[in-house]
């Protein structure tokens, strides 16, 4: 089964190759940077250094499980965790089907992933990190990742992408979640990589009757990268809840794709995405939400606000609603601007240097998304990152 998969997705990659820019869903990035670039780098131990957020931890160095470096041990009970090549789901490919040049490539050419299954009932307190380090130059990273959340189950789950500041390889990940009717997947994804990198990850999920789905993701490293988030509420009262952090400087490309379908009635989605931007970087947002025939009573709501710190960064934004139902709750808007002079004039007047004032204004405008994260452990990490790019920035 899963060789049939691969040697399909091989040959829809190999015929229809990278997508250009003339394809309306990548008009504004281009990713020919990628298709020309050889990846042919070979394996090496990482030698990078990273934080555990929690007693289980998984690590995969450059592009494979290090049981060295994870913290596996006394699992609790009903919790399976490993390498996706040990622990085979046949619903692999079920939700990543698309013909997506990088879901194709990921799923013919994937080398390992983590497998997280938390059985049904089962509510775990701590988070589960898994950690993708990448210090291999020139190297491709195919990773494949499967989340499987039981009835009325609950886990916390972290996926951290670190890389080598200024070697050039390609992270092309896949994350399949499946929240079962009842259970709470909160999905965190902290992108970090290094500043020649390029990063592509696309995330599906299925969110069963009365189950939630969160998504925090935060996005800081990378020359040029892409996060796709697609999710599917297939029973009432399900529930998404996606927020986003995008932080660039330099001359930063990144893009977040994402969809929602409300497939049935009586179900919840609520999206915040924010991007601060200095120098020349550049984002993309493109959210659309589709409310089917049958979801009546639908409550829906897509937000997507950025800062400039720099006249010369640029921002895309496209939010979209796609309606057929007619008893609905449906919002959806987009902003784009500057720190406001009057708060900064105002900060000076109190003393506070024009250093320190734009970073705290700076730090309050991404603060509504880090208020969203409710692991303590996580925010504080997250926090200390956004405080960390802050002090990098341009004045």
């Amino acid at each position: 089964m899963l060789k049939e998969l691969r040697e399909k997705a091989e040959a829809s990659f190999k015929a229809n190759g990278f997508p250009s820019t003339k394809e309306e869903l990548w008009r504004f990035t281009d990713v020919s940077a990628v298709a020309r670039a050889e990846f042919s780098g070979a394996w090496k131990p990482a030698e990078l250094a990273f934080q555990p957020l929690g007693r289980i931890v998984v690590v995969f160095e450059n592009g494979k499980l290090s049981r060295e470096k994870s913290n596996l041990g006394d699992l609790p009970p009903g919790v399976r965790i490993g390498s996706i090549l040990d622990l085979v789901d046949p619903r692999i490919g079920s939700l990543a089907n698309s013909q997506s040049a990088f879901v194709s490539a990921n799923t013919a050419y994937f080398t390992d992933g983590a497998f997280l299954e938390v059985n049904d009932g089962v509510e775990l307190d701590e988070p589960i990190h898994l950690v993708f380090l990448a210090d291999a130059d020139g190297a491709a990273f195919h990773l494949r990742n499967v989340v499987s959340i039981g009835h009325n189950a609950k886990a916390t789950v972290v996926e951290e992408y670190i890389g080598e500041a200024d070697l050039s390889y390609w992270t092309n990940a896949v994350t399949e979640v499946f929240v079962a009717d009842g259970g709470k997947a909160d999905h965190f994804k902290v992108q970090r990589e290094g500043t020649a990198a390029f990063h592509f990850q696309t995330l599906e999920a299925h969110v069963g009757a009365d189950a939630v789905f969160s998504n925090h993701s935060v996005a800081i490293g990378s020359a040029l990268g892409r996060n796709d988030i697609r999710g599917k509420l297939t029973g009432e009262g399900g529930e998404a809840i996606c927020n986003g952090l995008c932080l660039l400087k330099g001359k930063q490309h990144f893009d977040t794709h994402l969809f929602m379908d409300h497939a049935v009635a009586k179900c919840n989605s609520h999206e915040l995405y924010k991007g601060i931007l200095d120098d020349k970087a550049h984002s993309v947002f493109c959210g659309r939400i589709l409310v089917q025939q049958d979801a009546q009573q639908t409550d829906a709501v897509q937000n997507n606000k950025n800062l400039l710190l720099s006249r010369k960064a640029k921002v895309n934004t496209l939010p979209q609603l796609e309606i057929y139902a007619d008893d609905v709750k449906c919002t959806h808007g987009a902003t784009v601007g500057q720190l406001d002079d009057t708060a900064l004039y105002y900060l000076q007047t109190r003393g506070i240097d024009p250093q320190q004032g734009q970073a705290m204004l700076t730090f309050a405008f991404a603060n509504e998304v880090l208020d969203e994260v409710k692991c303590k452990p996580v925010k504080t990490y997250i926090e200390g990152l956004v405080h960390d790019w802050l002090e990098k920035v341009s004045v």
